[in-house]
């Protein structure tokens, strides 16, 4: 648009250089374009052409030379004494070396023709034929059928049926009489096999009187058939109605036709690649013809202008003068420039932009390669890449809001530690997290990786003074799939929340959340066995269970990165059974001191050590403190109850209601605090009432007996008596 505004401002003289220039030009260039993309055509519907003749003569060739071998081993057989001797024998007088001699000169023509195919043997006269290794009579009906077959002007009739082509041949050769009959039955998938070509067009074969006897896709159209039968040639081509180009091919031993298609879809496809590359030069070239026009009229009518400026003044209306027309290019060129520098300063800033988007997964694959080399980047196809992220875990009891200088602080860090050559520019993806994009030249260990984290963690921690936490994508080979390694990352990090503070924790290691055949074993059922150990609070039991779940650990893992995981989990396991039992928070805190020995450790007996000292025996230990307090406190409130509802229809389910535990709980609560069963105790304290009460009151026994629910009086007088050694009665006479 801006073009055509200028355009239309150039004098009367300069619109004519242009317009003839490119108008001329244009023509040669696309008349050129049509010469060139005719003649390809031509030449590749040619090679096609020739490509479906050599195919379709083979094809006749390979059938052919088959089906000859079939009549030449039928003819020869037909003549041996043998054949001659067997056709005067009837269905009751064939012997079976008789038939096994027929089987095996059948299995031989088998061998000679086609595989795969059916071969019989029929003695019309004896009404017996040899089909398939056995000998079978004739019925009337059948013998009348093969009657007719081999009634036939020739020798070999071919008839095309549902799954197969019968070839029906009289025996011997050229007999006025029909003695017998070689028949074979060729599956047309064997045929299909026998001339298979290298063309997705069809195959077509067609008798002298038109009939298809095989197909391997469409069948050629009626008409087409009898308009290559009429040409009169043994080999052509010919236009079908449907403007597609048909090969064909006569036998010359049986006159077959042999026909093959070669569709206009298999040209244009051939020709797809190059008329896009020719649209694309010729539209190339007009706009560069435009260029040039532009410049040669340019040139031609810079002369005439100077002269005209120098001759007159420039009046108003007139046209822009050139001098002025060369200070606003000087101009245009100066701004240029400075964009130009401006854009350099800019360039990491955009570069980061990229990297951004890239993790974001706002960019289009087929856009990528481009934006890679604008900003200099040197990847190839054969490198790999995983995305690091880094989240800052603890900044040191300083204010938040300096999270972001940090971050950038970190992705110095980065651009120090890894050199260059094995990554992309760091960015601040978030606004808590760091990214890198990491590429290598091949696959690098996830060790070397590891150690390149380290120093990062270790870098943070002695001169930033914070600690970080790294997750790191699994391998991938195409920057289109950045998106999602950098959720894998991401999910890598989520995993600090179970594992604690300054982890490095790779995706590959954490796959096996997602991935059931992963390579980390873990003791599940050794685990449940020591975790009921720390419940029981039996440190014998404890130190017993956990020496086999970290044995286990340790055989059935390894790698060294998937028993740090492992190790990671019975942590995380042990922390959970403390929250649940209630642990302490000094007890619980300790597991940040163990996950770091954890990860810096290398030796597998000091983090066994380390886990049972740390954290084990001291939650256990608090879990023992609580337990015994919960105990007495639990024993006091029973008694409490006993004590002011001894009078009540009381029971242990009743107790266990109001404080809201399991009666069953607190019957072993009781007994193991108070030595004796929560029956007892209420019994006992109901006696102790039961002789206050004889003793400082004028109640009946019948009356305390009530008070203290009991069924009925006699209960009461004998227990008082099995108890105090006398009845209730001459108790009461001591005191009186």
């Amino acid at each position: 648009m801006r073009f055509m505004t200028r355009l239309k401002k150039e004098s009367t003289l300069f619109k004519q250089i242009f317009f003839s220039v490119f108008v001329i030009g244009s023509v040669l260039i696309i008349g050129f374009g049509s010469v060139i993309y005719q003649r390809t055509y031509t030449n590749i519907q040619q090679t096609f052409l020739q490509k479906h003749r050599e195919a379709v003569n083979q094809v006749k060739s390979n059938l052919e030379h088959k089906i000859q071998m079939v009549e030449y081993a039928f003819s020869t057989y037909s003549n041996t004494q043998h054949f001659k001797a067997n056709l005067q024998a009837d269905y009751a007088d064939m012997q079976f070396r008789d038939v096994q001699t027929i089987n095996s000169q059948l299995a031989y023509i088998s061998i000679m023709g086609i595989e795969e195919a059916s071969y019989q043997l029929i003695n019309v006269e004896k009404a017996w034929r040899i089909d398939q290794g056995s000998l079978k009579r004739l019925s009337e009906e059948e013998v009348s059928m093969y009657q007719a077959m081999g009634n036939q002007d020739r020798y070999i009739d071919w008839q095309s049926e549902e799954n197969h082509l019968k070839m029906v041949m009289t025996l011997p050769v050229f007999s006025q009489d029909t003695h017998a009959l070689g028949i074979a039955e060729i599956n047309k998938q064997a045929i299909a096999q026998l001339v298979a070509h290298q063309s997705d067009s069809f195959l077509n074969i067609i008798n002298t009187e038109g009939t298809v006897l095989f197909n391997d896709g469409d069948t050629i159209d009626g008409q087409l058939a009898k308009k290559i039968m009429d040409d009169h040639t043994a080999t052509g081509m010919i236009k079908g109605t449907d403007q597609q180009s048909y090969v064909y091919t006569q036998s010359e031993y049986n006159n077959w036709f042999y026909v093959m298609r070669l569709a206009p879809k298999e040209v244009s496809a051939a020709m797809g690649s190059f008329r896009i590359s020719l649209i694309g030069i010729a539209a190339f070239l007009v706009a560069l013809l435009a260029f040039l026009a532009y410049r040669i009229a340019r040139i031609a009518t810079s002369p005439i202008n100077r002269i005209s400026d120098v001759l007159k003044s420039k009046q108003v209306g007139e046209k822009v003068e050139v001098n002025q027309v060369i200070s606003e290019i000087n101009q245009i060129l100066s701004h240029n420039q400075v964009l130009s520098g401006e854009m350099d300063r800019q360039k990491p800033e955009l570069a980061s932009l990229f990297l951004l988007n890239l993790f974001r997964g706002c960019i289009a694959e087929k856009d990528i390669p481009t934006k890679v080399q604008h900003f200099g980047y040197q990847v190839s196809e054969h490198d790999h890449f995983r995305v690091m992220l880094i989240q800052i875990d603890d900044l040191g009891n300083r204010d938040p809001i300096n999270g972001d200088v940090f971050l950038l602080a970190l992705q110095n860090l980065v651009a120090e530690i890894i050199p260059d050559t094995l990554r992309l520019q760091p960015i601040m993806f978030r606004q808590d997290i760091q990214g890198t994009l990491l590429k290598f030249p091949n696959e690098i260990r996830q060790s070397d990786i590891f150690d390149y984290c380290q120093k990062i963690r270790k870098a943070a921690k002695d001169y930033l003074k914070i600690k970080i936490s790294i997750g790191v994508s699994d391998n991938y080979q195409s920057l289109h799939l950045t998106k999602e390694a950098v959720k894998n990352a991401e999910e890598s990090l989520r995993y600090r929340l179970n594992l604690g503070e300054e982890v490095i924790i790779f995706f590959d290691d954490i796959a096996t959340r997602f991935d059931k055949s992963a390579v980390i074993q873990y003791p599940t059922d050794a685990e449940t066995i020591f975790l009921d150990a720390m419940r029981s609070g039996d440190l014998a039991l404890i130190n017993e269970t956990y020496a086999q779940v970290v044995q286990q650990i340790i055989h059935d893992n390894k790698n060294p990165m998937t028993i740090e995981s492992a190790f990671f989990q019975l942590i995380n396991n042990i922390i959970r059974l403390g929250q649940l039992l209630g642990a302490d928070y000094t007890s619980l805190e300790k597991s940040r001191k163990v996950y770091q020995q954890v990860l810096n450790q290398n030796h597998l007996f000091k983090i066994e050590q380390s886990i049972y000292d740390e954290l084990v025996l001291p939650i256990v230990e608090t879990i023992q403190i609580k337990t015994d307090r919960e105990i007495r406190s639990l024993s006091d409130k029973i008694v409490v109850l006993i004590h002011q509802q001894y009078d009540q229809d009381l029971s242990l389910d009743k107790v266990a209601e109001q404080l809201h535990y399991n009666a069953n709980y607190l019957s072993n609560v009781f007994k193991k605090e108070m030595t004796v069963t929560f029956a007892d105790y209420l019994q006992n304290y109901r006696l102790k009432i039961a002789k206050k009460w004889l003793e400082e009151t004028e109640m009946t026994i019948k009356e305390i007996a009530t008070r203290l629910k009991y069924t009925n009086s006699q209960n009461f007088i004998r227990f008082f008596k099995k108890k105090e050694q006398v009845t209730p009665g001459e108790y009461r006479k001591k005191f009186s």
